[in-house]
């Protein structure tokens, strides 16, 4: 049933990944320059930015997709669970994304 429920949050996810991770990537470029010698003010700006952004989402697919929850609601999934579960995924993604343009930026 986990499964099950995961595969969902990830078909939810699906809806808003390009948005969400084209401003991920845009804040990454933002900071790009200046990432190795104020890492750590970045990750709060990020995360931050992020929980902003998330807010603007959920209001977006809550307008937008209002029908679709039905869906998830059947499935057993309310939409604090599925917007909580895209955010974590999302938050994994995008420090994945930050730690490793710092780590290639160290190379360099």
């Amino acid at each position: 049933m986990a499964n099950l429920k995961l595969r969902a949050i990830l078909l939810f996810y699906r809806t808003f990944w390009p948005f969400s991770n084209a401003l991920t990537v845009g804040i990454i470029w933002a900071f790009f320059l200046q990432l190795t010698a104020y890492f750590h003010l970045f990750i709060v700006i990020f995360l931050w930015f992020k929980l902003l952004s998330a807010a603007g989402i959920w209001y977006l697919i809550r307008k937008i997709y209002k029908a679709q929850f039905w869906f998830y609601h059947n499935l057993g999934l309310s939409e604090r669970v599925l917007f909580g579960g895209a955010f974590l995924i999302d938050l994994l993604i995008g420090f994945l994304l930050a730690f490793s343009t710092y780590q290639l930026l160290l190379l360099l």
